[in-house]
């Protein structure tokens, strides 16, 4: 299912990541979702068979005729060198500079932000402003190390 995922992921237009939702008994039709930061999601119905893709329906049918802010990956320094990963989402069309910002870290600390289709960030890229999303120490998924350091170093 992964090989298949990432096959069509590569096969849809844009960036996006293809996820089975559900199949038949026999697994030959395949419900799927897909999404990426600007794509808010759409269901599509694979037949393994046919090798046939059709759209079902969209997630998110009032976002579809809009222009969405792409989420870029990002390092910046702390303030004891420590380099920080997070996404950085200006509105569309933006240089990205004399931007109002707004930070938007995450809940947890046992948590983390990924790349892909978020709501909030939209509204607020759609609003002019630049969204920041650190994955701050203790953050989940960058290891033990920097899950140990729990926010505080």
């Amino acid at each position: 299912m992964e090989a298949l995922s990432k096959a069509l992921a590569s096969a849809l237009p844009g960036e996006v990541a293809v996820g089975v939702i559900d199949a038949d008994r026999e697994e030959k039709n395949l419900l799927l979702g897909v999404t990426g930061d600007t794509e808010p999601g759409m269901l599509y119905l694979f037949n393994k068979a046919e090798r046939r893709l059709e759209e079902v329906l969209p997630v998110r049918p009032k976002l579809a005729d809009l222009e969405l802010a792409a989420m870029k990956p990002v390092m910046f320094p702390a303030g004891d060198g420590v380099q920080i990963p997070g996404y950085l989402t200006l509105p569309p069309g933006s240089t990205g500079r004399n931007l109002p910002a707004i930070v938007m870290p995450h809940g947890g600390p046992s948590a983390r932000d990924e790349w892909g289709f978020d709501w909030m960030v939209q509204f607020f890229a759609a609003r002019g402003f630049a969204v920041l999303q650190p994955n701050y120490r203790g953050s989940a998924g960058y290891g033990s190390d920097w899950y140990k350091e729990n926010g505080f170093k």
